[in-house]
């Protein structure tokens, strides 16, 4: 009987670990164009990228990025890497993993770098 009270406990244990390890993904949107900057006409698109500003903490002390990730900071990322003004067909999604010990929350920002035509109407 003493076995299968521990084989309970075990079971019991195993389960509330697996439910504390949680996490969520929310798909803001499909863009057509995504800038933290004034533009006028585009030009041809560029390279695909994906970037993103993530923030970590273990045991509810930070241990990489800001205390808050950013949605501009990972936009400007994004258009710095492609040396562009605009994302043309851009996907931006945010992201959460929440257990007692680790915890994580991402801005991750993919699309096609475009440059602006300025002075063309």
């Amino acid at each position: 009987m003493a076995w299968r009270n521990h084989r309970c406990v075990r079971l019991v244990c195993v389960l509330l670990l697996l439910g504390s390890l949680t996490g969520c993904t929310q798909r803001i949107g499909d863009l057509t164009v995504v800038s933290t900057k004034n533009v006028g006409h585009l030009a041809q698109k560029g390279d695909r990228v994906q970037t993103e500003d993530c923030s970590s903490f273990f045991l509810f002390i930070p241990i990489s990025g800001n205390m808050q990730p950013n949605l501009k900071t990972a936009i400007d990322r994004a258009l710095e890497k492609t040396k562009a003004d605009v994302l043309v067909d851009g996907v931006i999604s945010h992201s959460v993993i929440f257990t007692y010990i680790y915890n994580e929350a991402c801005w991750k920002v993919e699309g096609s770098g475009a440059r602006a035509e300025l002075g063309k109407k």
